[in-house]
């Protein structure tokens, strides 16, 4: 559509008809192919600098719709290409902070290409004090939330101070009439207060005061009778009782002896959760136990006996050694590859293209490997980076980064399955290669995304954490990315910022025992002061290389998200065999002939069918990861030599 018309302009005048070979050769016609461009937005405050881009979400309007032509819920880096625009169009751009509306900017966009500067006002820093009903003790220990009333979504939190404090949250103003937040004061798991609307000014520090309906004390008695099992308050013939309270930690508040009528008093309580202990004092037995959240109106709380039976069990030995769930010095073993993979995602036409090629050369001179995510729709236009790809191919793990970069997590089942089969077949026609590691936009995925990429071959994603059912557990796994650079490098000064990546990547494989760091090419592009521009910042990418020959000096191994499952030792059979009997999903003689066909455990030449029913237990935990493959494996050979499964 553009290009007839602009031809035709060039027909109505003629001191154009000259040059009119001319200006059809200069015409891009691969850019024009499937007539859309795209837009790169660069954020910035209306001060100059460079803006935070973590909060923020885009509505592109097309034309004079009403209706969004494209929403993004949270850009991934700054800048952000919009990308698949119908060229030949005006687009509005409405951005949003914290749900926020922030500010609007408008593109004729005429060509393949095209940036734009968006500036948002400087964020205003608010700083919650919470108090008890009398506006004057503070509320030590609480937990404070700030969501906007336009999404109901929850931007900060923190736990107050011995003061009544929270944290300073330095978030979008309110500058758009009925734009406000809401401040949630939480203490314990059941009591909650809110107040609405709080407005919040660009670039000031505010105080925003929170006097809950809470009193600081409940001075009125509660009173707690005790019942025994006939639903009768206990009298002296049952025995001699104790009540006990604890606080929400687990810390013992006080403790009151049991009248002859069966009550037991407390006074001069904190509002929040507590629990009631009942011991009977004959033979120092738990009696019953009961919780209670106090917000200042309860005055009396009844405790039932609790009727407890003792399990009937063969007389076997108890399981050898003990199996225990962990405690803070008792952590399961963590599967570790002590390896990093690198991912350079939103890789795409024309965009800064010499900047990603650059990067990618920077691991390829190194001799490592890379991840990089392709927009499907947005690639294969650019014949210096798709020629440069094809020679690299042998070095990198070519990875899908969506479609038209979508929510996958709106979409259906098929929907998600259409949109991979497409991005695989267009990768796989410009390449040579066939990816099978999927990177979801927004890192957003569901259980749709699961099988549509199953039905794909799609062997890896590397998206948020979700469990994956049984029936798929052997044919694909979920890498979470867990650091992420530009993150890291919004608040950290440059000569410091690698030293805090590596930091990062020691804590994460120890705690997760993989590390997969995220790459955004625009932060290794020179800034003209206004704009990105096509040229790598040499000094950045020098940095890069030298992160890359850290993490190896480090003694960890640096490798693709696609070989990344590779290091990792591979779940054995028998593990699936016992999350599905824990889960009543096959029989225990099942069970037994699938860790006898494993060698898990010794054949004994007879058939085994029968495990104690209090092993499922264990079963449970060792699913969970409480409990390790060696220590379940033990008992259950022990079981087995002591004849307990047989």
């Amino acid at each position: 559509m553009f290009e007839a018309r602009y031809l035709m302009n060039i027909l109505l005048h003629k001191e154009f008809i000259l040059v009119l070979p001319v200006l059809l050769f200069l015409i891009p016609s691969s850019s024009f192919a499937d007539g859309s461009g795209s837009i790169a937005v660069t954020l910035t405050y209306t001060n100059g600098d460079t803006a935070d881009y973590w909060p923020v979400s885009l509505k592109i309007y097309q034309d004079s719709s009403q209706t969004p032509y494209k929403e993004i819920e949270a850009i991934t880096g700054n800048p952000f290409n919009i990308v698949s625009l119908p060229i030949g169009h005006q687009y509005k751009i409405v951005a949003y902070a914290n749900s926020m509306y922030s500010s609007v900017t408008y593109v004729d966009l005429q060509q393949p290409h095209q940036d734009v500067t968006i500036k948002l006002p400087i964020p205003g820093g608010m700083r919650i004090n919470a108090f008890y009903s009398d506006g004057l003790t503070p509320i030590t220990n609480a937990t404070v939330y700030v969501r906007d009333a336009q999404l109901n979504k929850t931007w900060s939190h923190s736990t107050t101070n011995a003061n009544g404090d929270s944290l300073r949250f330095w978030i979008e103003p309110t500058t758009s009439p009925g734009d406000h937040y809401i401040i949630d004061i939480r203490i314990g798991d059941h009591l909650a207060y809110s107040t609405s609307p709080v407005y919040l000014r660009p670039g000031i520090s505010q105080e925003v005061k929170v006097t809950t309906n809470w009193p600081p004390i409940v001075n009125s008695l509660v009173t707690v009778t005790v019942f025994n099992s006939q639903s009768h308050a206990v009298v002296p013939s049952d025995g001699k009782f104790l009540v006990s309270l604890f606080d929400s930690t687990g810390n013992k508040v006080s403790d009151s002896p049991v009248t002859p009528r069966g009550d037991a008093y407390f006074s001069n309580l904190k509002v929040g959760d507590y629990t009631f202990k009942v011991t009977k004092l004959d033979d120092n037995s738990e009696w019953a136990t009961a919780n209670m959240t106090e917000d200042g109106t309860i005055t009396a709380i009844k405790i039932q006996h609790e009727q407890k039976t003792t399990p009937v069990t063969s007389p076997v030995p108890p399981i050898t050694p003990p199996i225990t769930p962990p405690t803070n010095n008792q952590v399961p073993p963590i599967p570790n590859c002590n390896c990093v993979a690198f991912r350079l995602d939103n890789v795409q036409d024309y965009w800064l293209d010499d900047v990603q090629i650059k990067m990618i050369d920077s691991f390829h001179s190194k001799g490592a490997g890379i991840t990089v995510g392709i927009i499907g729709k947005a690639f294969g236009n650019d014949t210096k980076l798709v020629n440069y790809l094809k020679t690299k191919t042998n070095n990198l793990d070519i990875a899908i980064g969506g479609w038209s970069f979508e929510d996958y997590t709106t979409l259906t089942k098929d929907q998600q399955s259409d949109l991979l089969q497409q991005s695989k077949a267009k990768i796989s026609n410009m390449l040579g290669v066939t990816p099978t590691v999927f990177i979801p936009p927004y890192g957003k995925i569901n259980n749709d995304t699961l099988y549509a990429s199953s039905s794909n071959n799609i062997k890896i994603i590397s998206g948020s954490p979700l469990v994956i059912s049984p029936d798929l557990a052997a044919t694909i796994s979920i890498y979470p990315a867990n650091i992420f650079s530009g993150v890291i490098a919004q608040n950290t000064n440059q000569s410091m910022l690698n030293e805090k990546i590596l930091s990062s990547i020691k804590d994460t494989i120890h705690a997760s025992g993989y590390a997969i760091v995220t790459l955004n090419f625009q932060y290794y592009a020179q800034n003209n002061g206004t704009v990105k521009t096509n040229v790598p910042n040499m000094q950045k990418i020098q940095d890069l290389q030298s992160l890359i020959d850290n993490i190896r000096d480090s003694g960890y191994q640096i490798t693709t998200i696609s070989q990344m499952s590779d290091l990792f030792k591979p779940q054995a059979q028998w593990v699936t065999s016992v999350y599905q009997w824990s889960q009543d999903k096959i029989s225990s003689t099942d069970l037994l002939k699938s860790m006898v066909q494993h060698g898990t455990i010794q054949d004994t030449g007879s058939n085994l069918t029968t495990i104690p029913s209090w092993v499922k237990h264990n079963a449970k935990l060792h699913t969970t990861g409480q409990i390790s493959d060696d220590e379940f494996l033990n008992a259950i050979q022990y079981l087995v030599k002591i004849h307990a499964i047989k």
